[in-house]
């Protein structure tokens, strides 16, 4: 443990006074870790520095040992005690993680943090493996690491460049009475879509919004996607391609519906190429994209 004992309530009227009250912790090697965001968690365990991490975010699911780390909380809505309770030395924060507020009250009590850029390509994801490594004194192992991940994307990228069509896809973040939430274009949505051979059916808007049935009945995808954890709280595949909503799209009918888990489909970390694979076979079929390698583990 370091030097300082976190007090509750010292805390909390420290920060409303507007005053910092924990001294500045070293910024010597990374020793405690809390890691907020799934890829990067599992970038840790697939650089095998995992006896580092002393917490972790709610999005920390794989492997399966990250889910034994205690919890500070969502990506986006962290808890500062249960930060600071572990007594980290250095905090990892995926790009987008806060609120703003809680960054800023971490920032006030001299935690170090360590911003990672958001990755929507195989470049961004070899250059965040590499960051990461740096950080938890790894590079040899994230070179690696890096290199395997580049091989594997160049290897699954050949096999869907010689596709020939690009299925028009409709991802829905979530469905819930009726309503839908899609994803249009500067998304990681779009971003593997478009890596496994596929076209967002939604371009003329940037981020995620709702969107109406009469839109995505004109839209007509040939597949709809979603994450998996979505398909399973409203009872798998074909109960969703029963929803009154969907059931009228030709991809209903059809049965193309896919569900796949949402960090390895959207985390953008060493899994991306496995994602790529998984996804690009869903669209176009076993037969033109053939399994060139087995899914990569950490260990």
């Amino acid at each position: 443990m370091s030097n300082y004992t976190l007090d509750r309530r010292t805390f909390l009227a420290s920060l409303a006074a507007g005053a910092v009250v924990l001294p500045n912790m070293a910024w010597g090697a990374p020793a405690r870790i809390v890691s907020v965001g799934g890829s990067i968690t599992e970038t840790i365990y697939f650089l095998k520095r995992e006896a580092l991490l002393v917490g972790a975010d709610t999005t920390s699911v794989y492997p399966k040992a990250a889910e034994r780390l205690p919890k500070v909380g969502y990506m986006r809505n962290l808890s500062v005690e249960g930060v600071l309770s572990l007594d980290p030395t250095m905090i990892l924060l995926e790009e987008g993680a806060g609120p703003p507020v809680a960054v800023d009250s971490l920032k006030s009590v001299g935690v170090r943090i360590e911003e990672i850029a958001e990755a929507r390509s195989i470049d961004d994801v070899v250059e965040k493996i590499r960051h990461i490594a740096r950080l938890v004194d790894a590079a040899k192992e994230g070179e690696a690491l890096a290199n395997t991940v580049a091989e594997r994307a160049q290897t699954i990228g050949k096999f869907v460049d010689t596709t020939k069509e690009r299925p028009r896809v409709l991802f829905l973040l979530d469905v819930k009475d009726g309503s839908l939430m899609t994803a249009g274009r500067n998304t990681s949505v779009e971003a593997i879509v478009g890596l496994s051979g596929g076209k967002m059916v939604f371009d003329e808007f940037e981020g995620f919004r709702p969107i109406t049935a009469e839109a995505v009945q004109h839209a007509d995808p040939d597949v709809i996607l979603l994450m998996s954890h979505v398909t399973d709280r409203l009872g798998g595949d074909d109960a969703v391609a029963k929803l009154p909503v969907l059931a009228p799209l030709r991809a209903a009918r059809d049965g193309r519906i896919i569900g796949i888990n949402g960090l390895l489909l959207l985390g953008f970390g060493p899994r991306t190429p496995d994602a790529v694979q998984l996804l690009a076979r869903k669209l176009h079929g076993a037969d033109q994209i053939p399994a060139a390698f087995d899914p990569l583990q950490p260990g």
